[in-house]
């Protein structure tokens, strides 16, 4: 073995070691990661309960760097389709209510109506609560003020 042979086979190694340990606090570091997102998920949890409890629609809390916490409650509307009692109604198996497709047929066939969709949808409103930071402090809503006006 020449001197430029195990120069190189060091140099290789010294690599494999680097790599190996450059791999090892990569899977440190997500594991840290995933242990604060769980925590963060707990934390979240227990803002929102309490935020529920409150008769307050938001909260802003000045952060120390100068920043703010804001904390909201937020309704989202959607219509949902039961498809299971569409499904019942028209006689098949829920899967066959899967895609765009399955519902394009069962409507050229005749099958299913506009009405029978209707029948079947149903609004749904969530309440969800929001945390985010801005960096300027929020003005409150006008909704806020003029119920806060006439106490």
């Amino acid at each position: 073995m020449t001197t430029g042979t195990i120069a190189r086979d060091e140099q290789q190694a010294k690599r494999k070691l680097e790599m190996e340990e450059k791999i090892l606090r990569y899977f440190q570091n997500k594991e840290i990661a995933n242990e604060r997102k769980e925590e963060n998920k707990l934390l979240f949890e227990e803002i929102e309960q309490f935020f529920e409890e409150m008769e307050e629609e938001e909260l802003v809390y000045q952060l120390p760097n100068g920043e703010y916490a804001v904390l909201t409650k937020k309704a989202t509307v959607r219509e949902v389709l039961d498809k299971e009692a569409l499904a019942h109604e028209l006689l098949i198996a829920k899967d066959e209510l899967k895609t765009p497709f399955d519902f394009s047929m069962l409507t050229s066939q005749g099958k299913l109506t506009p009405d029978m969709i209707s029948r079947h949808t149903s609004t749904v409103t969530d309440i969800r609560v929001k945390l985010s930071k801005r960096k300027t402090k929020p003005r409150k809503r006008k909704s806020d003020a003029s119920m806060h006006a006439g106490h």
